[in-house]
């Protein structure tokens, strides 16, 4: 299931609300917009409905009103799929999910509604509570089949913020694999080290040659990786907490130094890199459809690695396997990704309006005759005059 056009408004009617407008998704995506023009925040949102749908407790509705509707698989209109959520005050005020032109969920604020019962060929009354989405509280395989598939796609759902740690100041107590697997929280960014346990004890050498081909790709030459205990000394408290927990943590060997290079000692640019080759390639182990969505792509990496990352990431989703989100006004980045994946912020007072080859094609089409490069296209005129006026986009 792939998740083509997204729809979102917060605080509707009130001074703070924020619209998203036209964010349609391909296979590879890169959102592009200046300072403060809704970047982060279109992909939170996306997050935070994936985390209600998977039932991820830490993402939970919160006080604000939020509404949400996504579409999947808009390609075929008898198996187009509509999700629809509102939110208020950390209630679910109303939830309606159809396929094609048949609905299989609709339920109001008091968490009554009727759900089609696939076994009975017949609709079902139901009630569930107002704080809980019954999409994901009726997932039934017997009965309410079709919540598996939106359940997946969520539950495999990935968010990674580019530019913070992804895990570098983490450690990791030496569990039992089987342990790990139950606690381990895949969406967040920083569960590298746990993560790469799992994948080395699913697939053994291939993974971390996997891995270590990435990782050569982009520029970082490494012979090996696994994890150790820290070497740094602890001090005597610590030492007596050491005796009792293993604690574990990432080491490269770049092939021209000597030494390991432990987990701290990783400058920042290639641990980021690391950790997020890491977990995109224990993604596609599971061979299953996922959404990756990435905050900030190439924060910290020079030239040429943020350009060969970039390329590293678009082969990857073009297995389809994978649908890429990427962030960013870095121009390295927009230069290193073809237009025709782009999506451009146009900022104006509490909208997010995005352009894109498809709802825009002509300002697109315009520009190629140019011979400008593509940052460019977001830095002079065909930007200001294409998408708005200078004083929208500044505010």
């Amino acid at each position: 299931m792939k998740l083509d056009l997204v729809e979102y408004c917060q605080d509707k009617g009130l001074p703070s609300e924020w619209r998203l407008d036209g964010c349609q998704l391909d296979n590879v995506n890169l959102i592009v917009g200046k300072n403060a023009s809704g970047k982060s925040k279109i992909l939170r949102a996306i997050n935070l409905i994936s985390g209600l749908l998977s039932g991820d407790a830490s993402l939970r509705p919160d006080r604000m009103s939020r509404e949400w509707k996504l579409t999947f698989d808009s390609d075929d209109a008898d198996n187009k799929k509509i999700y629809i959520l509102t939110v208020y005050q950390g209630q679910v005020v109303k939830e309606n999910f159809s396929i094609g032109s048949k609905n299989y969920l609709d339920r109001n604020e008091s968490g009554v509604g009727v759900i089609w019962a696939e076994k009975l060929q017949t609709f079902m009354d139901f009630q569930t509570p107002a704080d809980e989405v019954a999409a994901f509280q009726r997932r039934d395989s017997i009965q309410h089949p079709v919540f598996d598939e939106i359940y997946n796609w969520a539950s495999s759902l990935s968010y990674y913020q580019f530019g913070t740690d992804l895990g570098r100041k983490n450690l990791a107590v030496d569990s039992r694999i089987k342990k790990i697997r139950k606690s381990i929280n895949k969406r967040e960014g920083n569960n590298v080290i746990e993560v790469f346990q799992l994948g080395k004890s699913q697939s053994g050498q291939s993974f971390i040659e996997a891995i270590k081909s990435d990782m050569s790709f982009i520029g970082y030459n490494i012979s090996d990786i696994d994890i150790q205990t820290p070497s740094l000394l602890f001090s005597d408290e610590e030492d007596e907490v050491s005796d009792k927990i293993d604690l574990k943590w990432l080491y490269v060997q770049e092939s021209d130094l000597k030494d390991k290079t432990e987990q701290n000692l990783i400058s920042q640019g290639m641990f980021r890199a690391l950790s997020l080759i890491i977990q995109i390639n224990y993604s596609l182990l599971a061979k299953k459809p996922s959404c990756i969505l990435i905050d900030d792509i190439g924060e910290g990496l020079d030239f040429e690695r943020s350009s060969a990352m970039i390329k590293l990431l678009i082969s990857k989703a073009q297995t389809g396997f994978v649908q890429l989100v990427m962030t960013t006004n870095d121009r390295f980045i927009m230069n290193g990704v073809p237009l025709e994946y782009w999506s451009v912020i146009e900022r104006k007072p509490r909208l997010a309006k995005l352009h894109n080859i498809d709802n825009s094609k002509q300002i697109f089409e315009d520009f190629k005759f140019t011979g400008l490069n593509n940052f460019d296209f977001f830095a002079t005129q065909f930007y200001v005059e294409g998408f708005g006026n200078k004083e929208q986009i500044d505010q």
